[in-house]
């Protein structure tokens, strides 16, 4: 058998004449075996890693439609309030109308009681002096 190894003849577990060391021949289905499950790994580390893509790229999407939303509440919030606030100027301009309003009502009664009251006194004095 040591003749046969000299020359680079090998016999197998089977008893095959073969050109190759059965004991390299055994490192290369195991280094086959082993890559093959590293090729496997590798590709589904590959999906994992299309599939975390998709993922962020849906949630980046959502995460930009949710900004939208969220500027487009904030300037209506923003509107409404500056509305209010409009509509609050427009009332307080409108009861201050309303006060002088009502101030020159006060003074123009204060005035004609004066004058009906002077005509009651007229009145009461031709009434005395007639009779």
């Amino acid at each position: 058998m040591e003749e046969l190894k000299k020359v680079g003849l090998f016999i197998d577990d089977i008893y095959r004449l073969r050109f190759e060391n059965p004991r390299l021949v055994r490192e290369k289905k195991k280094f086959k075996q082993e890559f093959f499950q590293y090729s496997n790994n590798l590709n589904f580390f590959k999906k994992l890693a299309l599939d975390i893509r998709k993922i962020y790229a849906t949630f980046t999407k959502d995460l930009d439609n949710e900004k939208l939303l969220s500027i487009g509440t904030q300037n209506q919030l923003k509107t409404i309030s500056n509305r209010r606030q409009s509509e609050q100027q427009v009332y307080e301009y409108e009861i201050l109308e309303q006060t002088v309003e009502l101030e020159r009502l006060k003074n123009e009664l204060q005035y004609l009681q004066r004058i009906e009251t002077s005509q009651n006194e007229i009145i009461n004095h031709f009434c005395v002096n007639h009779y």
